[in-house]
């Protein structure tokens, strides 16, 4: 049982935390984002979520899905955020820490 919850925090330790951060489309050149994972929400109001394969200056395209630049009202990056990550570690191991001395009492 001691075992079993190590290994899951430390598993759940090592999982990095992310956020979706909008980028505005003028500050950076579409193809920057080649490789990343974004979240695109279209002037009609469709949500999708890709990663990016390919972009030119006129569509981006990821996972079977294409979107015409112009039809792009926001677009979001997903960022690794440290802070959530150094955050969720530390809950964890103070969680495991009160299991296992609640398990060994």
């Amino acid at each position: 049982m001691k075992k079993l919850a190590v290994v899951s925090l430390i598993c759940f330790s090592l999982c990095a935390c992310s956020s979706l951060n909008e980028v505005k489309l003028d500050s950076q050149s579409v193809s920057s984002y080649i490789g990343e994972k974004v979240k695109v929400t279209t002037i009609s109001g469709e949500q999708m979520e890709f990663q990016v394969e390919s972009a030119t200056e006129q569509q981006i395209e990821g996972e079977g899905q294409l979107v015409k630049i112009e039809d792009i009202q926001t677009l979001e990056v997903e960022e690794f955020s440290p802070l959530k990550s150094i955050s969720l570690s530390a809950g964890l191991y103070m969680l495991g820490a009160i299991i296992i001395t609640i398990v060994v009492l």
